[in-house]
C-alpha cells in the first residue's frame, strides 16, 4: 500500500473512480454523463474505469486493462472512492447459478471481470464504494453474495418515462443516520435486484422496497467505513429529492476522509 506524499490534503480535489462498460469519449458522453456530473458538482475529478480503454489519472498515470479487462488493483492505490455503475446484467456464473431470467444480450464478462476484482480488492483496502443499480448487484457479488435473476413491476418504460416508488429505511442504519428520514422515493430501473438471503454475509440490509419489502433496496457493510449499495439511480439528482443528495454528500465526506488517511504531510 503506498501513501501519497502532499502538502495538504487539499493539494488537488478529490480522484473518484467511475466503471462504465465502454471507455470511449462517444460512449461516457451518452451513458455515464449523470455520474460525471455528480461528481464533478463536487468539483472531484472523475476516473473512467473500464475494461476496454486505459485508466488514465488527472497526473497522466496509466493503468491497462489485461485481455479479460481487468485493471490492476493498484489504481484503487491512487484513488479516494469507487462508483461501480449502472448497467446490464452480471452473469449468473459468478454466484453459481445458471441463467433463469437474466438477460443474456445484456451481459459483458470483461465488465464484470473488472468489476468483480476491484470490488473485491476495494473491499480489501476499504475504500469508500458506491454500489449503483447495476453496482449495487455486482458489488454483492464480488462480496460472496447472489440476486434475484428477474422479477416484474421495477423497471421503468423505454418510453422515457421514470417510475418512482417509496423505500423504508431500516431503523438504526448508516443509511437512515444519513437520509435523516425513514422513508423517501426513489426511483426504479431494474428488473434484478437482491433480498436478504441473496445478501453477501457482511452486508446488512439499509432500506427495503415499498410495497415490496422482500426487496432489499439498499445495503451496507457492517465492516467498512463507507460501503453502500442502492437499487436506483441517486446520480439522476434532478428528479429526486434531498434525501439523496445526502447521500452524495455522505460519500463524498468519506473520500475526504479517506484522502486525509492516506496523506502524509512533510
Amino acid at each position: 500500500m503506498s501513501l501519497r506524499l502532499e502538502s495538504t490534503p487539499r493539494q488537488r480535489p478529490l480522484w473518484i473512480g467511475i466503471t462504465s462498460r465502454h471507455g470511449s469519449p462517444e460512449w461516457l458522453q451518452q451513458n455515464a454523463r449523470n455520474y460525471l456530473a455528480m461528481v464533478a458538482s463536487y468539483r472531484a475529478l472523475p476516473v473512467a474505469i473500464t475494461p476496454d480503454h486505459p485508466v488514465v489519472l488527472p497526473d497522466g498515470e496509466r493503468f491497462v486493462p489485461d485481455s479479460a479487462g481487468r485493471v490492476p488493483a493498484a489504481v484503487l492505490e491512487q484513488l479516494d472512492g469507487l462508483i461501480l455503475s449502472g448497467g446490464g446484467d452480471v452473469d449468473p456464473r459468478y454466484f453459481g447459478q445458471s441463467p433463469a431470467g437474466a438477460e443474456p444480450e445484456t451481459i459483458d464478462v470483461r465488465r464484470d471481470e473488472l468489476e468483480i476484482g476491484l470490488g473485491q480488492a476495494a473491499l480489501a483496502r476499504d475504500l469508500p464504494i458506491f454500489g449503483i443499480c447495476r453496482g449495487c448487484q455486482v458489488l454483492n457479488v464480488a462480496a460472496g453474495g447472489a440476486m434475484i435473476q428477474h422479477f416484474d413491476g421495477h423497471r421503468s418504460p423505454a418510453d422515457g418515462t421514470t417510475r418512482f416508488h417509496p423505500v423504508r429505511v431500516e431503523q438504526g442504519s448508516k443509511l437512515h443516520a444519513i437520509v435523516a428520514t425513514e422513508q423517501f422515493d426513489v426511483n426504479t430501473f431494474h428488473h434484478q435486484g437482491l433480498d436478504r438471503p441473496s445478501l453477501a454475509p457482511h452486508f446488512r440490509p439499509a432500506a427495503v422496497a415499498e410495497p415490496d419489502t422482500w426487496l432489499v433496496e439498499a445495503y451496507e457493510s457492517a465492516q467498512h467505513r463507507w460501503v453502500v449499495g442502492v437499487q436506483w439511480h441517486p446520480e439522476r439528482i434532478f428528479e429526486l429529492g434531498d434525501a439523496h443528495q445526502r447521500l452524495w454528500e455522505s460519500f463524498v465526506q468519506a473520500c475526504e476522509a479517506q484522502r486525509a488517511q492516506f496523506t502524509v504531510q512533510p
